[in-house]
């Protein structure tokens, strides 16, 4: 039996399509979907215990209510606030995830960029939820000074979105839960970003044509994010513009497209999937580093 599952994302369409009876999942098949980050979020586990789906989505919502944008009691709402000087404590796995993000910046040139979200902002891609006039451009880790482990200050002002790596990260999060409680095969699939345990066939739609399926993949114990880029008009200031940001904030092209990456985990895949987009080389260094591979999406 083939299931679909559509997932609608802030930047365009992306269908998934997950071929159940190729996964080797032994046991009852439990399926819970809710809202979570803005999207319908599908968790499948093998399990005889269906109360560990609820802790799977408690799971992801501690990221959201972390790393969420639109939260105002969110991590990243008072980082986004904070004044020049101020000093902010942080979890220590709070701590471990902004690491990365400035990790995947540097090394990326800023192909990835975590402090886009003024521009996002002025896109009309986000409401206006903070003062972004005073807010300069460059990257997450110019603004943010570790003084200790889990204790930050802020450099200088920043609006920061953490985007599809914070929803991947609620993937990681989400799987991990159910991978600590003993579950051998489980799909989360967050609207773009997925991730399994066990075996898993899943097939990518065509961007420029939706209804086609694209490239067909089979994998395990590993995620798989996408991100679409496509021409905008209409809403955004009457702009032609792009969902991905490039380097220094300009629109990268008016071609549609996009592009799956694989990964051990579904934030660092998500997060590379911004640096291929914006670099253009489905070869970039970084996948080899992570361990992951690019998908062109037409």
């Amino acid at each position: 039996m083939v299931r679909i599952v559509t997932c609608v994302t802030c930047f365009g369409i992306v269908a998934v399509m997950v071929d159940a009876a190729n996964a080797t999942a032994p046991g009852a098949v439990v399926r819970r979907a809710r809202m979570v980050m803005g999207t319908l979020v599908e968790i499948e586990a093998s399990t005889s215990n269906p109360s560990l789906l609820d802790e799977a989505f408690a799971a992801l919502s501690g990221i959201e209510a972390a790393f969420s944008f639109f939260l105002p009691t969110s991590l990243l709402a008072r980082i986004n606030r904070a004044r020049v000087g101020d000093e902010i404590d942080l979890l220590p796995w709070q701590d471990e995830s902004l690491r990365e993000v400035v990790a995947v910046e540097r090394a990326s040139g800023g192909c990835f960029n975590a402090n886009l979200g003024a521009q996002l902002i002025e896109l009309g891609l986000r409401p206006r939820l903070f003062e972004t006039d005073d807010v300069p451009s460059g990257t997450a880790g110019e603004a943010l000074e570790w003084l200790d482990t889990g204790h930050i200050r802020i450099r200088r002002r920043v609006c920061l979105d953490l985007g599809g790596f914070a929803k991947g990260a609620g993937v990681d999060a989400a799987l991990a839960r159910l991978g600590q409680a003993g579950v051998r095969h489980a799909c989360v699939n967050a609207g773009g970003d997925l991730a399994v345990l066990g075996e898993r066939s899943v097939a990518l739609r065509a961007v420029g044509a939706w209804q086609r399926a694209g490239a067909s993949l089979a994998l395990c114990d590993e995620a798989l994010a996408s991100s679409v880029r496509y021409a905008m008009q209409g809403p955004f200031h009457g702009q032609a513009g792009l969902a991905v940001l490039g380097r220094d904030g300009r629109h990268l092209s008016l071609k549609a497209g996009g592009v799956a990456v694989r990964a051990p985990r579904c934030a660092i895949a998500d997060a590379l999937t911004k640096v291929v987009l914006v670099s253009g080389d489905l070869g970039h260094p970084l996948l080899a580093a992570n361990s992951a591979a690019a998908i062109e999406l037409e």
